[in-house]
């Protein structure tokens, strides 16, 4: 079964694109009503499918970037201290990098549903740096300059992982495997398989050599 057609069956009519990002289902909907009001047939879905599904807007109906600026900056307290915003257009999500990040989430998350409410714009949010880093800005530099080639990566994987995707299969097998880190200080490193993968975790180093 297509997980993806799936949920767009399920759907019919509300999003208009649905595709992966790692291990999540992300859904895109141009209904400006099902965006907002929609999240309880989305939870039913989750309860249904048993994994992670977030709804985002569509290009097409996001706020323009600079209003979106000025109207975070109004939602979010002052005390909050945001240093940086940051658009991923490509992914419908604006970074909010801040000193206080707990101030900019609010209560139960409650700025961030106003912040999504008013803009349309998922918001995300990260603690600012305590100390300025010129290698961080260029990593983050780079990583939003792509943002385009990384959602069709994280695509390509979920893609992998949901290729065999089987509600009804309850039986399958994992196998770990410690090549380093096994009653060790540090050398941590771990050999993830299963009978379509094989995955490296970490790849430490041994502080003693």
């Amino acid at each position: 079964m297509n997980i993806l057609k799936t949920i767009e069956e399920k759907l019919s009519g509300e999003i208009c694109e649905a595709t992966f990002e790692g291990a999540n289902i992300v859904l895109y909907t141009q209904n400006e009503n099902f965006l907002k009001e929609g999240g309880s047939r989305i939870k039913k879905i989750v309860d249904e499918i048993k994994k992670r599904v977030e709804l985002r807007a569509d290009q097409k109906i996001l706020q323009d970037q600079e209003k979106t600026d000025k109207e975070i900056r109004k939602i979010v307290p002052e005390e909050a201290e945001i240093t940086n915003l940051i658009f991923d257009p490509h992914r419908s999500i604006v970074v909010i990098e801040a000193k206080k990040p707990g101030l900019v989430i609010g209560k139960q998350g409650s700025i961030l549903d106003e912040i999504k409410n008013t803009t349309l714009w998922t918001p995300q949010v990260q603690r600012s740096p305590a100390i300025k880093s010129q290698i961080t800005e260029n990593i983050r530099e780079v990583l939003y300059a792509n943002n385009n080639y990384r959602r069709k990566f994280l695509s390509s994987i979920g893609k992998k992982i949901y290729e065999e995707w089987d509600p009804s299969k309850k039986e399958g097998w994992i196998r770990m495997v410690f090549l380093g880190s096994g009653r060790q200080v540090g050398r941590s490193c771990i050999l993830l398989q299963t009978p379509t993968s094989n995955v490296l975790l970490d790849c430490g180093v041994d502080p003693s050599s």
